[in-house]
């Protein structure tokens, strides 16, 4: 596999081939889908190559911004954090990829001296420097690692530190580069569980079957509360971007509404770029897991939800529940008990998007707990949404409730909460973490 994938339109094929030329000049592989194999299924091919690819770069012109399969890689490539953006043509970039440093190869004809080819090489140098692998994080709380017999020599001892290996459990908050920190954050264990309702659960519906195991085989960290106000309105301060909507009920530490997918994904983008850290929205099965934390009953706090647990329409009850307060809004973060994952508001307050494209039902979906996304973006096909809301009657709260919206929709009960998946540890060099002991 290589080093580097290049995500071009074919209109663009001469420039792109310049490219490739000067980039394995410095010793990288590059691929272009310039031969695939005849017995190699095209999108199988792409697909595999953009998934072993350390570094995607992006060739941005009028043929490339309308091309629904160089938006699909592209917006893969920025999810993982390994985007690398050129210009060849002037144009307004799309909309999520505004805030990535993009050098300017307007009319290149291959010079080496060219400003944008330099500013692009000398930032893949930096992204795919050799460094020392960092071990996977354990399932179980993590002691300290013994040094690897295969360590470099003491004359690399001039090397950051490695990031300080955090355990299921552990949260931190990484520092971003403009100031401030970002959401907090709190590791979740591997595991295993059933995805889903079991067919005599009351209110259950037909989308949340079939029942199925899902194995998330390593760690991943989950924000602790919803990203709030506070949260975002640094990143559109730091942006210039849209600041979102209150209603007047608040900001500071209400979580954030008012933002589509496509909003929280752009967030996502701005805290890779600020901390080296692969930030995204959660998978749908990485979301229920988390939400369970080892219970398999509707709510992480057993058969019942009343409203001294969570913000929700305490008009209508369920399971024999008593009635409670109806708030009519959203309320500060962290306002209930959390799971037994250190996770607050995981029912109510705020629908959650997830990752996933909307799916019926769960035959065909992905047993490792990854994105089931078989829709390209341009498709505007509509996303997962989790937990229920503050305007949600208990039985639209449960951790197998299933909701959808279009990818553009904005609304005062929807906001999110950022994942990364493993390595959890930052990508490149330093660690930019501060770990806290758990709560």
């Amino acid at each position: 596999m290589s080093d580097i994938f290049i995500c071009y339109s074919h209109s663009d094929k001469t420039i792109a081939t310049r490219l490739r030329e000067r980039l394995q000049r410095e010793g990288w592989s590059v691929w272009m889908d310039l031969h695939i194999d005849a017995e190699h299924r095209w999108a199988d091919e792409i697909q595999t190559q953009l998934t072993a690819a350390r570094a995607v770069v992006t060739l941005w012109s009028a043929r490339s911004v309308a091309s629904r399969f160089v938006m699909d890689e592209a917006h893969e490539a920025a999810d993982r954090g390994i985007i690398f953006p050129v210009r060849l043509e002037d144009l307004r970039i799309p909309y999520g990829f505004r805030q990535f440093q993009t050098p300017d190869l307007i009319g290149w004809n291959g010079d080496e001296d060219s400003e944008g080819a330099r500013q692009l090489v000398s930032s893949l140098r930096k992204h795919l420097a050799p460094t020392v692998p960092p071990e996977p994080v354990a399932a179980a709380p993590s002691r300290p690692r013994t040094p690897s017999t295969n360590a470099a020599p003491p004359a690399a001892a001039a090397r950051p530190p490695a990031a300080k290996p955090i355990g299921p459990g552990e949260t931190f908050r990484d520092r971003l580069r403009s100031g401030g920190e970002g959401p907090l954050l709190v590791v979740i264990p591997a595991g295993r569980f059933l995805m889903g309702s079991p067919a005599d659960e009351p209110e259950r519906a037909n989308d949340e079957g079939p029942q199925h195991e899902v194995r998330i085989a390593q760690p991943f960290a989950l924000g602790v509360y919803a990203v709030t106000f506070d949260d975002y309105d640094r990143y559109a301060a730091a942006t210039g971007g849209r600041q979102a909507a209150d209603r007047g009920w608040g900001r500071a530490q209400r979580p954030v509404i008012d933002v589509s997918w496509d909003d929280a994904r752009a967030y996502c983008r701005w805290l890779q770029q600020e901390t080296g850290r692969a930030y995204r929205l959660p998978s749908e099965a990485e979301w229920e897991y988390a939400c369970r934390a080892g219970t398999t009953t509707p709510f992480h706090f057993g058969r019942q939800l009343t409203t001294a647990l969570a913000n929700f329409d305490g008009n209508y009850t369920y399971n024999g529940s008593a009635k409670g307060e109806y708030r009519q809004q959203t309320l500060p973060v962290g306002s209930f008990p959390a799971n037994a994952f250190g996770l607050y508001d995981m029912h109510g307050n705020v629908w959650e998007w997830c990752a996933d494209a909307w799916h019926d039902n769960y035959r065909g979906a992905p047993s490792d707990g990854s994105v089931w996304d078989n829709a390209a973006a341009s498709d505007n096909v509509s996303r997962v949404l989790r937990g229920g809301s503050w305007l949600q009657q208990a039985g639209g709260c449960r951790a197998a409730w299933r909701s959808h919206d279009a990818p553009g929709i904005r609304n005062d009960f929807i906001g999110f909460r950022v994942c990364c998946g493993a390595p959890i540890e930052p990508l490149g060099a330093a660690s930019l973490n501060t770990v806290t002991p758990a709560r």
